[in-house]
């Protein structure tokens, strides 16, 4: 247990290095919906479910869930907020979070923020990709089912979510192929 405190301790101040990534492990549960209004993908909104067991730890070391979620918001920032966006293949710039907030329900630590694109981008006729990878190897950030990948506005009933797990992947890769078709 001490192990895992000393862990998540560097983990939310941005100490760890990666000669712990193959100690431990936590899961986040990913959801994302593309924000395109009249067709132009302006943001991701997300929302992280962290495992029980993690989410525990994190609230034993921090004082409020404000503060928490400040720590957590800077750290992620750091690592690219562990996001990867592709449209067409090519990457897109992501801003800075926006609209953070962090809760604490049935045991669990729900992050809720939203990042936007840089430029917006015409997203009809697009093949998006998109990735979570984590350079530390500590995360494992996944999607239970297309179902947790949506688009609003028009194209809310023509885009198709595809989330196939890869059969081998390396420490710190995303453990799945995330597409979305519109």
């Amino acid at each position: 247990m001490k192990k895992i405190l000393l862990i998540s301790l560097l983990l939310l101040t941005g100490f760890v290095q990666t000669g712990f990534s193959h100690s431990y492990h936590y899961e986040v549960a990913v959801t994302t919906r593309l924000v395109a209004p009249k067709e132009l993908l302006n943001a991701l909104k997300m929302t992280w479910v962290y495992d029980e067991e993690v989410s525990q730890v994190m609230l034993q070391d921090s004082k409020s869930l404000n503060i928490l979620k400040n720590n957590l918001i800077r750290d992620l920032e750091k690592l690219s907020y562990f996001t990867q966006l592709k449209i067409n293949g090519k990457r897109v710039a992501l801003g800075k979070a926006q609209a953070v907030s962090l809760k604490k329900e049935n045991n669990v630590l729900k992050l809720f923020f939203t990042l936007p694109l840089k430029t917006p981008i015409l997203i009809k006729g697009s093949h998006i990709n998109i990735e979570h990878k984590d350079p530390t190897a500590i995360a494992i950030l996944y999607y239970d089912n297309p179902s947790r990948i949506s688009v609003n506005g028009n194209l809310k009933n023509q885009c198709k979510s595809m989330v196939k797990d890869k059969p081998k992947f390396k420490d710190g890769e995303f453990p799945q192929v995330v597409k979305v078709d519109c």
